[in-house]
């Protein structure tokens, strides 16, 4: 059964369900990343429901200050994020891009514009480097908070 028909706009899903959809290893990714999140940030998810074609049900949304470190999709077995590079912070990509992995670094120089804001990546985490990967590109966001 698919995770909007589980959980559909008026029955809002707990974390620990959330959790318990996405399952496996993927399960310790995504409670390993909202831990990290929480630290390093003191980002709080937040539960939204969106009616996308694309990806429509429950997302959350992960914020602070000002600073999108994007949405996160449950998936069974994974999760997935739509995370936005704001073109004022190519410098700081560049300076990182060679530390992501090779898929995630092409998907970057190759990523198409978001309104204007900037290039948007949307990408499925099912390991750790998925998860490093997502992590770099937090950084560089929070980093350039400021420019």
């Amino acid at each position: 059964m698919e995770w909007k028909d589980i959980f559909p706009s008026g029955n809002q899903p707990t974390m620990d369900e959330i959790a318990e959809y996405i399952g496996g290893e993927a399960k310790q990714l995504w409670q390993s990343l909202l831990e990290h999140m929480d630290a390093a940030y003191k980002v709080k998810p937040k539960l939204t429901y969106s009616v996308c074609s694309g990806k429509p049900g429950w997302n959350i949304k992960l914020q602070k200050s000002g600073v999108s470190f994007g949405t996160l999709y449950p998936e069974e077995g994974s999760f997935s994020v739509f995370i936005v590079i704001s073109y004022k912070l190519e410098p700081l990509m560049e300076s990182v891009v060679s530390r992501l992995s090779p898929e995630i670094a092409e998907m970057y120089r190759k990523a198409g514009d978001y309104m204007k804001t900037g290039k948007w990546m949307m990408f499925q985490i099912t390991d750790s480097a998925g998860l490093e990967d997502y992590k770099l590109l937090a950084e560089v966001k929070m980093l350039g908070k400021n420019i």
